[in-house]
């Protein structure tokens, strides 16, 4: 299908510019026309828009390459309608955050993602009425910064002074904070496993190592496994770059033909923290093993969207309605097995 991705972010339906005089000719033949969907331009905005592929398009040359793959790629469910579904029984997804360096757990869950958690909650309760109910959890982690090297909060590791996650050598610490990770993500009582993993930042590029590493997270065989992945602001984990680069065959041998999880970049064109190369590093590598990725842009930086302008709410929405779509894949799922 083809969609319309202008800078207002809607979906607008493309027609030929040559179709008038064949519309007028049928028209006299009293034939019906079906409006062609293989335009270069749209109606509703004949000047600003150009019509292009819902799927990701190839490009050629590598800093225009990837500007281009970031400013054109698509999001899977983006629509200006939010997704609907009828006769959905009760069901609680369980979203667990994971903040970034400097923040903490109540601070991510409560503040930074309250816009996101609120249109999450209206969009579900218009589509699928108020048999979908959320749990936002958050953990913090177990590193406390100093006041005076580099800010305040908590970080998932330790590194030298200057040294950045995308360049580090190692992440002193990492060990702890998987385990935390990991034991709220899988808890005692399978029924109440995570079914959403969100990551921002420094909480991105823990999520995009675990995965690297623990086939836990992937494997389609265990039904306890989240059924998606967010990760805003993400960078290359450059201590598990060999697991991840590697993640192709850890899949291909261990998965057996099962769908991988779902998995949404969220990404800022004025990112200035972690840079959009090192995203869509992590983006590509997950790609190539065949992950279901998508990606959600906005002109915003590093931070979640938030709603504040057409551009934002755009991105907010796509966000809120991929979470919904994993609300009806594991409604879907529960049906099934009962």
């Amino acid at each position: 299908s083809m969609r319309c991705l202008c800078s207002t972010g809607r979906d607008c339906h493309s027609v030929s510019i040559i179709v008038p005089l064949f519309i007028y000719f049928l028209t006299i033949c009293g034939t019906s026309v079906a409006f062609s969907r293989t335009a270069k331009r749209c109606v509703r905005h004949p000047v600003s828009c150009i019509v292009r592929p819902t799927h990701r398009v190839s490009e050629s040359s590598h800093q225009e390459k990837l500007m281009r793959q970031f400013q054109t790629a698509s999001f899977s469910s983006q629509s200006s309608d939010p997704p609907s579904t009828s006769n959905i029984k009760h069901v609680c997804v369980r979203i667990l955050c994971l903040h970034g360096k400097g923040g903490d757990g109540n601070q991510f869950v409560n503040h930074a993602l309250m816009p996101l958690r609120t249109l999450v909650e209206k969009r579900t309760a218009n589509n699928l009425g108020h048999g979908v109910s959320f749990q936002w959890e958050a953990i913090t982690a177990p590193y406390e910064i100093i006041p005076g090297d580099g800010g305040a909060g908590y970080s998932w590791w330790t590194m030298p002074p200057g040294v950045r996650s995308y360049n580090a050598q190692e992440y002193e610490g990492f060990e702890k904070s998987a385990s935390m990770v990991i034991e709220k993500a899988f808890p005692p009582e399978q029924k109440n496993s995570t079914d959403i993993i969100f990551g921002h930042s420094q909480g991105a590029i823990l999520t995009a190592a675990l995965l690297s590493i623990n086939e836990k997270l992937w494997d389609q065989t265990s039904h306890s496994r989240p059924l998606g992945y967010i990760l805003n602001g993400v960078a290359w984990p450059n201590p598990y770059q060999d697991s991840l680069k590697t993640i192709k065959q850890q899949c291909t041998i261990s998965n057996d033909g099962n769908l991988l999880p779902r998995m949404l970049f969220i990404m800022g064109k004025r990112d200035n923290i972690n840079p959009i190369e090192s995203a869509m590093q992590v983006h590509d590598a997950f790609q190539a093993a065949d992950f279901d990725v998508s990606i959600a842009n906005h002109d915003g930086g590093h931070s979640v969207p938030l709603g504040r302008d057409e551009n934002s709410s755009r991105a907010l929405e796509d966000v809120a309605d991929w979470i919904i779509d994993i609300a009806k894949q594991k409604a879907s799922r529960l049906e099934n097995e009962a």
